[in-house]
């Protein structure tokens, strides 16, 4: 009798066991499974199956792209290439359109919704043959939401403002508005007016109106600017004016870039009232330039000169010298130790003085220079030339030149001041 009760003890537990499993499995289930409560989905589209997408809007505006072996292009209203990004973002959007609400499930009467004439429709043309048409009508009473159906299903759905934003698109928003379309990785010339830079590697040098150094990150910067260079979105029936505006607008900026495709032009003038219009060579028609678009194209030479005296980066250096007057600091570095006169040195106390020579820099560039020998400081990285930086003074003036360049530099006294005193204070080691 033992023995039985023994075994009904164990298969309860057995049972018992089973079924806390399987309540735990169901529980699993119902946290995987999405919740009844959420949103319902009015589309659900593998970002794959795109092939074509039709926009029409109730003002008779929209938009036709394709997915063509080449990519996405946009072929109606006319054939043009589209910004990528552009495309992909409203691809997203309409791969997962969720709704705030079902509104009716059968409603009657769907005109007082504006599906009579819908504000927007789009239709989805999938790689499976299938397709999807999404119509939005009027805005809710409150203007935080708006109506929605898809065809063939009789719901009436509400969704945000947010999602029509990211859906209402005309072709003007999806097609390439870049006005020169280079590629900045093969750019080998860039002109600005009556400036022009080169890129050999990976640095600009000036090569009009002289053969200066180029601060890199200006030109950079310049470059980045041309990228994104973007025409403004108008009504057709407003962009039909801006030939006669372009024309009649004062010149401001004429940039070329030559890439390993050729060269191409932009040209930009500004009328009256500030707005600044632009013909490219890379794109027919003329266009508006937001204000922002052209900031640095009225820029000079002397903001795109580099006014570093030193160009060693952040190269490991083996050697500093540095001479005021008839003082003298000579520093050497032997492995990770720096020394001088065969005393080891605070690395600390050299590595300032670096720093500071790293960040020497021109306050102008004048024509002519001269006056008495004042300083003198030369850096050797490891296995590479020196960098020698000459320092002279005339009056309360301070002049560099660099070995090698003509250009004349004029410096901060403070900056050459603090230099000496750095080196003055270098501190030995025991």
């Amino acid at each position: 009798m033992p023995n039985r009760g023994l075994l009904v003890a164990a298969v309860l537990l057995a049972l018992l066991a089973g079924g806390i499993y399987w309540s735990n499995q169901e529980e699993a289930k119902k946290a995987a499974a999405p919740s009844a409560d959420g949103p319902p989905k009015l589309l659900e589209i593998p970002e794959d199956q795109f092939v074509k997408l039709t926009i029409k809007r109730r003002d008779g505006s929209g938009a036709v792209v394709e997915r063509l072996p080449a990519g996405w292009k946009l072929t109606s209203p006319q054939p043009l290439p589209v910004d990528d990004r552009a495309v992909q973002s409203l691809v997203t959007a309409l791969a997962l359109v969720s709704s705030e609400r079902v509104l009716d499930d059968k409603p009657g009467d769907r005109m007082p919704y504006g599906f009579a004439s819908p504000s927007l429709e789009i239709t989805i043309n999938r790689k499976d043959g299938k397709q999807h048409k999404l119509l939005l009508g009027e805005d809710s009473p409150l203007g935080t939401s708006v109506y929605a159906q898809v065809a063939g299903d009789p719901r009436l759905y509400t969704i945000s403002t947010a999602t029509r934003g990211a859906l209402d698109k005309v072709w003007q928003d999806l097609r390439d508005r870049r006005l020169l379309t280079f590629y900045d990785a093969k750019l080998r010339t860039v002109e600005l007016n009556t400036l022009a830079f080169t890129k050999t590697g990976d640095r600009w040098a000036m090569t009009r109106p002289q053969p200066w150094r180029a601060d890199n990150f200006a030109v950079e910067d310049l470059v980045r600017k041309l990228t994104e260079a973007k025409m403004e979105v108008v009504p057709e029936d407003e962009e039909q004016a801006f030939p006669g505006k372009f024309a009649g607008a004062a010149p401001y900026a004429i940039a070329k870039v030559t890439d390993d495709q050729g060269t191409q032009q932009l040209e930009i003038r500004k009328d009256k009232e500030g707005a600044f219009y632009a013909k490219s060579t890379a794109v027919a028609g003329v266009f508006r330039l937001p204000g922002d678009a052209v900031e640095g194209f009225g820029k000079k030479a002397d903001d795109f000169r580099d006014r570093k005296l030193f160009e060693f980066g952040f190269t490991e250096l083996a050697r500093v010298q540095v001479k005021h007057g008839e003082t003298a600091w000579d520093f050497n570095k032997t492995g990770a130790e720096w020394r001088a006169g065969g005393k080891k040195i605070d690395p600390g106390s050299v590595q300032q003085i670096v720093d500071k020579l790293r960040e020497l820099a021109a306050t102008g560039f004048p024509p002519v220079g001269g006056g008495q020998p004042f300083a003198e400081y030369i850096l050797t990285p490891a296995g590479k030339p020196a960098e020698k930086v000459t320092v002279t003074q005339a009056g309360g003036k301070f002049f560099a030149t660099r070995s090698g360049d003509s250009t004349v530099y004029e410096l901060n006294r403070q900056t050459v001041d603090d230099v000496k005193q750095l080196a003055a204070s270098v501190q030995t080691l025991p």
